[in-house]
Protein backbone atom coordinates (compact mmCIF):
# COMPACT_ATOMS: atom_id res chain seq x y z
CA UNK A 1 0.00 0.00 0.00
CA UNK A 2 1.43 3.60 -0.99
CA UNK A 3 1.56 5.83 1.90
CA UNK A 4 -0.69 8.47 0.61
CA UNK A 5 -3.48 5.15 0.10
CA UNK A 6 -2.27 4.59 3.83
CA UNK A 7 -2.58 8.38 4.90
CA UNK A 8 -6.30 8.40 3.93
CA UNK A 9 -7.27 5.47 5.34
CA UNK A 10 -6.28 6.50 8.48
CA UNK A 11 -8.01 10.00 7.89
CA UNK A 12 -11.12 8.71 6.44
CA UNK A 13 -13.14 9.09 9.38
CA UNK A 14 -12.63 12.82 9.21
CA UNK A 15 -12.66 13.16 5.68
CA UNK A 16 -15.86 11.16 4.49
CA UNK A 17 -18.84 13.10 5.83
CA UNK A 18 -21.26 10.26 5.59
CA UNK A 19 -18.25 8.52 8.29
CA UNK A 20 -17.77 11.24 10.69
CA UNK A 21 -21.41 12.30 11.37
CA UNK A 22 -21.74 8.76 13.10
CA UNK A 23 -18.93 9.16 14.97
CA UNK A 24 -19.88 12.88 16.08
CA UNK A 25 -23.10 11.20 17.08
CA UNK A 26 -21.42 7.94 18.25
CA UNK A 27 -19.05 10.03 20.52
CA UNK A 28 -21.44 12.08 21.61
CA UNK A 29 -24.16 9.35 22.90
CA UNK A 30 -21.25 7.84 24.25
CA UNK A 31 -20.14 10.60 26.55
CA UNK A 32 -23.47 11.47 27.61
CA UNK A 33 -23.76 7.68 28.61
CA UNK A 34 -20.89 7.90 31.04
CA UNK A 35 -22.42 10.73 33.03
CA UNK A 36 -25.64 9.28 32.70
CA UNK A 37 -26.02 6.90 36.19
CA UNK A 38 -28.19 4.55 35.66
CA UNK A 39 -29.78 5.57 32.46
CA UNK A 40 -26.25 6.00 30.95
CA UNK A 41 -25.73 2.43 31.60
CA UNK A 42 -28.78 1.15 29.40
CA UNK A 43 -27.77 3.90 27.12
CA UNK A 44 -23.79 2.42 26.69
CA UNK A 45 -25.66 -1.35 26.42
CA UNK A 46 -27.52 0.05 22.87
CA UNK A 47 -24.08 2.37 22.02
CA UNK A 48 -21.21 -0.21 22.37
CA UNK A 49 -23.28 -2.79 19.76
CA UNK A 50 -24.11 0.13 17.59
CA UNK A 51 -20.87 1.09 17.57
CA UNK A 52 -18.37 -2.13 16.76
CA UNK A 53 -21.57 -3.34 14.88
CA UNK A 54 -21.14 -0.16 12.21
CA UNK A 55 -16.83 -0.82 12.38
CA UNK A 56 -17.68 -4.07 10.45
CA UNK A 57 -20.09 -2.25 7.95
CA UNK A 58 -17.13 0.09 7.61
CA UNK A 59 -14.36 -1.96 7.18
CA UNK A 60 -16.80 -3.93 4.90
CA UNK A 61 -17.35 -1.18 2.67
CA UNK A 62 -13.56 -0.20 2.51
CA UNK A 63 -12.80 -3.92 1.59
CA UNK A 64 -15.20 -3.31 -1.67
CA UNK A 65 -13.64 0.21 -1.59
CA UNK A 66 -17.45 2.02 -1.24
CA UNK A 67 -18.56 4.72 1.02
CA UNK A 68 -20.47 2.94 4.07
CA UNK A 69 -24.49 4.02 4.96
CA UNK A 70 -24.75 6.51 8.14
CA UNK A 71 -25.91 3.84 10.80
CA UNK A 72 -29.88 4.14 10.97
CA UNK A 73 -32.24 2.45 14.16
CA UNK A 74 -31.28 -0.99 13.08
CA UNK A 75 -27.92 -0.56 14.34
CA UNK A 76 -28.91 0.02 17.97
CA UNK A 77 -30.73 -4.07 18.29
CA UNK A 78 -29.03 -6.45 19.63
CA UNK A 79 -30.56 -9.07 16.96
CA UNK A 80 -30.34 -9.40 13.19
CA UNK A 81 -26.85 -9.73 11.57
CA UNK A 82 -25.43 -11.53 14.14
CA UNK A 83 -22.22 -12.02 12.57
CA UNK A 84 -21.77 -8.07 12.87
CA UNK A 85 -22.22 -8.20 16.10
CA UNK A 86 -19.11 -10.57 16.88
CA UNK A 87 -16.50 -8.20 17.98
CA UNK A 88 -18.97 -7.53 20.91
CA UNK A 89 -17.18 -10.14 22.95
CA UNK A 90 -13.99 -9.62 21.23
CA UNK A 91 -13.49 -6.43 22.71
CA UNK A 92 -15.04 -6.38 26.05
CA UNK A 93 -12.93 -9.91 26.43
CA UNK A 94 -9.60 -7.81 25.94
CA UNK A 95 -11.33 -4.84 28.15
CA UNK A 96 -11.95 -7.09 30.47
CA UNK A 97 -8.28 -9.13 30.22
CA UNK A 98 -6.16 -5.77 30.36
CA UNK A 99 -7.84 -4.55 33.48
CA UNK A 100 -7.47 -7.53 35.49
CA UNK A 101 -3.87 -7.92 33.63
CA UNK A 102 -2.49 -4.60 34.63
CA UNK A 103 -4.34 -4.89 38.48
CA UNK A 104 -2.76 -7.61 39.19
CA UNK A 105 0.48 -7.18 36.89
CA UNK A 106 1.03 -3.73 36.57
CA UNK A 107 0.53 -1.39 33.68
CA UNK A 108 3.34 -2.78 31.72
CA UNK A 109 1.40 -6.39 31.62
CA UNK A 110 -1.15 -4.52 30.58
CA UNK A 111 -0.22 -2.91 27.79
CA UNK A 112 1.59 -6.93 26.75
CA UNK A 113 -2.24 -7.59 25.83
CA UNK A 114 -3.27 -4.82 24.20
CA UNK A 115 0.19 -5.73 22.11
CA UNK A 116 -1.18 -9.06 21.64
CA UNK A 117 -4.41 -8.28 21.14
CA UNK A 118 -3.51 -5.59 18.29
CA UNK A 119 -1.73 -8.34 16.30
CA UNK A 120 -4.40 -10.74 16.29
CA UNK A 121 -7.96 -8.90 16.13
CA UNK A 122 -7.15 -7.46 12.84
CA UNK A 123 -6.81 -10.59 11.16
CA UNK A 124 -10.01 -12.01 13.32
CA UNK A 125 -12.15 -9.14 12.34
CA UNK A 126 -10.89 -9.06 8.64
CA UNK A 127 -11.97 -13.25 8.33
CA UNK A 128 -15.30 -12.17 10.20
CA UNK A 129 -16.30 -9.47 7.47
CA UNK A 130 -15.31 -11.75 4.75
CA UNK A 131 -16.81 -14.47 5.87
CA UNK A 132 -19.50 -13.35 7.76
CA UNK A 133 -19.09 -16.19 10.30
CA UNK A 134 -17.87 -15.69 14.02
CA UNK A 135 -16.24 -19.43 14.31
CA UNK A 136 -14.01 -18.52 11.04
CA UNK A 137 -12.62 -15.35 12.32
CA UNK A 138 -11.61 -17.34 15.43
CA UNK A 139 -10.35 -20.32 13.28
CA UNK A 140 -5.81 -19.91 13.33
CA UNK A 141 -6.01 -22.05 9.63
CA UNK A 142 -8.58 -19.21 8.55
CA UNK A 143 -6.43 -16.01 10.06
CA UNK A 144 -3.11 -17.90 8.45
CA UNK A 145 -4.98 -18.53 5.28
CA UNK A 146 -5.63 -14.68 5.06
CA UNK A 147 -2.04 -13.73 6.21
CA UNK A 148 -0.47 -15.35 3.59
CA UNK A 149 -2.78 -13.83 1.10
CA UNK A 150 -2.34 -10.31 2.63
CA UNK A 151 0.40 -10.64 4.54
CA UNK A 152 2.72 -8.27 2.63
CA UNK A 153 0.81 -5.29 3.73
CA UNK A 154 -1.79 -6.71 6.54
CA UNK A 155 0.82 -6.24 9.04
CA UNK A 156 -0.05 -2.78 9.07
CA UNK A 157 -3.11 -3.12 10.46
CA UNK A 158 -1.60 -5.28 13.73
CA UNK A 159 1.03 -2.18 14.13
CA UNK A 160 -1.75 0.34 13.82
CA UNK A 161 -3.91 -0.91 16.22
CA UNK A 162 -0.87 -1.33 18.35
CA UNK A 163 -0.66 2.39 18.06
CA UNK A 164 -4.18 3.14 18.36
CA UNK A 165 -4.48 1.35 21.52
CA UNK A 166 -1.25 3.05 23.09
CA UNK A 167 -2.98 6.67 22.10
CA UNK A 168 -6.06 5.20 23.67
CA UNK A 169 -4.33 5.03 27.24
CA UNK A 170 -2.58 8.36 27.01
CA UNK A 171 -5.73 9.67 26.35
CA UNK A 172 -7.30 8.49 29.46
CA UNK A 173 -4.92 11.84 31.17
CA UNK A 174 -7.76 14.16 28.93
CA UNK A 175 -10.68 15.10 30.09
CA UNK A 176 -13.42 12.80 29.69
CA UNK A 177 -15.22 14.16 26.52
CA UNK A 178 -11.69 14.69 24.70
CA UNK A 179 -10.77 11.47 25.58
CA UNK A 180 -14.00 10.20 24.73
CA UNK A 181 -13.51 11.78 21.08
CA UNK A 182 -9.92 10.55 20.71
CA UNK A 183 -10.91 6.76 21.26
CA UNK A 184 -13.95 7.18 18.86
CA UNK A 185 -11.68 8.38 16.06
CA UNK A 186 -9.14 5.67 16.56
CA UNK A 187 -11.72 3.15 16.51
CA UNK A 188 -12.56 4.12 13.07
CA UNK A 189 -9.98 4.79 11.96
CA UNK A 190 -8.38 1.14 12.83
CA UNK A 191 -11.52 -0.43 10.87
CA UNK A 192 -11.24 1.60 8.11
CA UNK A 193 -7.20 0.63 7.58
CA UNK A 194 -7.86 -2.99 8.14
CA UNK A 195 -10.94 -2.34 5.46
CA UNK A 196 -8.51 -0.56 2.99
CA UNK A 197 -5.43 -2.73 3.65
CA UNK A 198 -7.25 -5.78 2.21
CA UNK A 199 -9.36 -4.40 -0.02
CA UNK A 200 -6.65 -4.65 -3.32
CA UNK A 201 -6.89 -8.15 -2.67
CA UNK A 202 -10.74 -8.58 -3.54
CA UNK A 203 -10.92 -11.30 -1.76
CA UNK A 204 -14.90 -10.22 -1.20
CA UNK A 205 -16.23 -9.03 -4.87
CA UNK A 206 -17.46 -12.38 -5.90
CA UNK A 207 -19.95 -13.04 -3.06
CA UNK A 208 -21.16 -9.46 -2.16
CA UNK A 209 -25.06 -9.38 -3.23
CA UNK A 210 -25.77 -6.75 -6.33
CA UNK A 211 -26.21 -3.34 -5.27
CA UNK A 212 -30.19 -2.67 -5.25
CA UNK A 213 -32.32 -1.59 -8.72
CA UNK A 214 -32.60 2.13 -9.46
CA UNK A 215 -36.53 3.19 -7.61
CA UNK A 216 -38.07 3.02 -11.42
CA UNK A 217 -36.84 -1.18 -11.72
CA UNK A 218 -38.56 -1.93 -7.80
CA UNK A 219 -40.68 -4.13 -9.18
CA UNK A 220 -38.69 -6.11 -11.28
CA UNK A 221 -36.06 -6.64 -8.65
CA UNK A 222 -38.91 -7.73 -6.18
CA UNK A 223 -39.48 -10.57 -8.76
CA UNK A 224 -36.34 -11.05 -9.07
CA UNK A 225 -35.47 -11.58 -5.59
CA UNK A 226 -38.80 -13.28 -4.27
CA UNK A 227 -38.16 -15.85 -7.31
CA UNK A 228 -34.52 -16.36 -6.88
CA UNK A 229 -35.62 -17.04 -2.96
CA UNK A 230 -38.47 -19.45 -3.99
CA UNK A 231 -35.64 -21.77 -5.77
CA UNK A 232 -33.45 -21.68 -2.76
CA UNK A 233 -35.85 -22.26 -0.30
CA UNK A 234 -36.60 -25.04 -2.82
CA UNK A 235 -33.03 -26.31 -3.42
CA UNK A 236 -32.46 -25.93 0.58
CA UNK A 237 -34.74 -28.70 0.94
CA UNK A 238 -33.70 -31.20 -1.46
CA UNK A 239 -30.07 -30.74 -0.08
CA UNK A 240 -30.94 -31.08 3.71
CA UNK A 241 -31.79 -34.25 2.89
CA UNK A 242 -28.51 -35.46 1.67
CA UNK A 243 -29.59 -34.93 -2.34
CA UNK A 244 -27.34 -32.03 -3.03
CA UNK A 245 -27.29 -32.68 -7.15
CA UNK A 246 -31.14 -32.66 -6.82
CA UNK A 247 -30.75 -28.86 -5.15
CA UNK A 248 -28.01 -27.79 -7.45
CA UNK A 249 -29.64 -29.03 -10.33
CA UNK A 250 -32.78 -26.44 -9.33
CA UNK A 251 -30.74 -24.10 -8.42
CA UNK A 252 -28.68 -24.05 -12.19
CA UNK A 253 -31.78 -24.27 -14.02
CA UNK A 254 -33.09 -21.50 -12.01
CA UNK A 255 -30.29 -19.21 -13.04
CA UNK A 256 -30.20 -20.90 -16.87
CA UNK A 257 -34.19 -18.78 -16.85
CA UNK A 258 -32.99 -16.13 -14.82
CA UNK A 259 -32.71 -12.63 -16.43
CA UNK A 260 -29.05 -11.96 -15.05
CA UNK A 261 -27.40 -15.03 -14.66
CA UNK A 262 -24.27 -13.40 -14.17
CA UNK A 263 -25.64 -11.58 -10.74
CA UNK A 264 -27.85 -14.71 -9.97
CA UNK A 265 -24.34 -17.28 -9.50
CA UNK A 266 -23.41 -14.26 -6.85
CA UNK A 267 -26.74 -13.83 -5.30
CA UNK A 268 -26.84 -17.99 -4.93
CA UNK A 269 -23.74 -18.23 -3.66
CA UNK A 270 -24.06 -14.70 -1.44
CA UNK A 271 -26.90 -16.67 0.28
CA UNK A 272 -25.34 -20.45 0.68
CA UNK A 273 -22.26 -18.69 2.32
CA UNK A 274 -25.12 -17.38 4.87
CA UNK A 275 -25.66 -21.23 5.74
CA UNK A 276 -24.14 -22.76 8.85
CA UNK A 277 -22.82 -25.93 6.87
CA UNK A 278 -20.51 -23.72 4.07
CA UNK A 279 -19.70 -27.10 2.76
CA UNK A 280 -22.44 -26.68 0.34
CA UNK A 281 -21.59 -23.25 -0.82
CA UNK A 282 -17.65 -24.91 -1.82
CA UNK A 283 -19.39 -27.05 -3.90
CA UNK A 284 -21.94 -24.91 -5.47
CA UNK A 285 -18.57 -22.42 -6.25
CA UNK A 286 -16.95 -24.70 -8.18
CA UNK A 287 -20.12 -24.81 -10.62
CA UNK A 288 -19.37 -20.68 -10.31
CA UNK A 289 -15.92 -21.05 -11.42
CA UNK A 290 -16.45 -23.19 -14.16
CA UNK A 291 -18.99 -21.17 -15.73
CA UNK A 292 -16.30 -17.77 -14.91
CA UNK A 293 -14.17 -19.87 -16.50
CA UNK A 294 -16.48 -20.56 -19.26
CA UNK A 295 -16.99 -16.98 -20.01
CA UNK A 296 -13.47 -16.14 -19.84
CA UNK A 297 -14.01 -14.31 -16.36
CA UNK A 298 -10.52 -15.54 -15.00
CA UNK A 299 -9.73 -12.70 -12.38
CA UNK A 300 -13.36 -12.98 -11.05
CA UNK A 301 -13.02 -17.01 -10.70
CA UNK A 302 -9.42 -16.42 -8.89
CA UNK A 303 -11.20 -14.49 -6.87
CA UNK A 304 -13.86 -16.93 -5.72
CA UNK A 305 -11.06 -19.74 -5.54
CA UNK A 306 -9.10 -17.54 -2.67
CA UNK A 307 -12.34 -16.68 -0.97
CA UNK A 308 -12.93 -20.49 -0.87
CA UNK A 309 -9.51 -21.15 0.33
CA UNK A 310 -10.25 -19.28 3.19
CA UNK A 311 -12.80 -21.22 4.41
CA UNK A 312 -11.11 -24.60 3.80
CA UNK A 313 -7.51 -24.93 2.62
CA UNK A 314 -8.56 -28.25 0.21
CA UNK A 315 -10.59 -26.61 -1.62
CA UNK A 316 -10.38 -26.82 -5.80
CA UNK A 317 -12.17 -26.35 -8.54
CA UNK A 318 -13.37 -28.93 -10.81
CA UNK A 319 -10.58 -30.99 -12.08
CA UNK A 320 -11.62 -29.86 -15.82
CA UNK A 321 -11.22 -25.98 -14.46
CA UNK A 322 -7.70 -27.35 -13.12
CA UNK A 323 -5.61 -26.44 -15.55
CA UNK A 324 -7.27 -22.78 -16.68
CA UNK A 325 -7.31 -21.88 -12.99
CA UNK A 326 -3.86 -22.68 -12.42
CA UNK A 327 -2.74 -20.43 -16.15
CA UNK A 328 -5.08 -17.71 -14.62
CA UNK A 329 -3.20 -17.76 -11.54
CA UNK A 330 0.05 -17.58 -13.49
CA UNK A 331 -0.95 -14.90 -15.85
CA UNK A 332 -2.23 -12.69 -12.67
CA UNK A 333 1.13 -12.95 -10.88
CA UNK A 334 -0.30 -15.38 -8.11
CA UNK A 335 2.36 -17.77 -8.30
CA UNK A 336 1.74 -18.87 -4.69
CA UNK A 337 -2.14 -20.11 -5.76
CA UNK A 338 -0.70 -21.74 -9.15
CA UNK A 339 1.91 -23.64 -7.22
CA UNK A 340 -0.98 -24.88 -4.34
CA UNK A 341 -3.47 -25.60 -7.80
CA UNK A 342 -0.63 -27.54 -8.84
CA UNK A 343 -0.45 -29.85 -6.07
CA UNK A 344 -4.17 -30.49 -5.85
Amino acid sequence: MKPARLIEAILYPVTQSSVLVPVVVFWLLMSFARWGGVLGLFLMFLIIPAVLRYQMILLEARAHDRVPPIPDVDFFRWFGNAWSLFPVPLVLLVGWATIATGAKFGDGAAMLVLIVAGALLPASFAVLAITHSPLQSLNPVAISRLLRECGDTFWIASVYMVVANWLMLLSESLPPILANLVTMLLVFSVFSVIGSLIEPYRLMDEVSIPDALEAGEDAVAADIEKARTEVLAHAYGFISRDNREGGFKHILDCIAKDPEPAAAWGWFFARMMAWEEKQHALFFAQHHIHDMLRHGEAVPALKVIMRCRLIDERFKPLPEDLPASIAAAESSGNLELAAVLKRS
